[in-house]
């Protein structure tokens, strides 16, 4: 039994362009989908981390000057009616 394994840099060349012939289609969908599912992946656990809250987050300032606090005390509640001025000739579409 004579085992004569010749394996000359042609014949893998030869070899890996039949093997590639073959099967680039499957080659092709087998990257297409892992690519994507990586994706998914990736995307998944940056949404997962970003709504966790460990303390460290940095919260927005809650202080108002004072010209800010005096319009707010300005302001009229929804249900106190406000006589709007408007110019002579025309009529409020939303009153009643």
């Amino acid at each position: 039994m004579n085992l004569n394994f010749n394996l000359s840099p042609a014949l893998i060349q030869k070899k890996l362009a039949t093997f590639f012939s073959r099967y680039h289609l499957t080659l092709f969908i087998l990257v297409v989908v892992g690519s994507l599912a990586f994706a998914v992946l990736l995307l998944n656990d940056t949404v997962t981390k970003s709504g966790e809250t460990n303390g460290t987050a940095t919260s927005a300032s809650s202080a108002f000057d004072q010209a800010t606090i005096d319009r707010i005390k300005q302001l009229k509640a929804s249900g106190q009616s406000s006589q709007l001025e408007l110019p002579a000739g025309r009529t409020n579409p939303f009153t009643e």
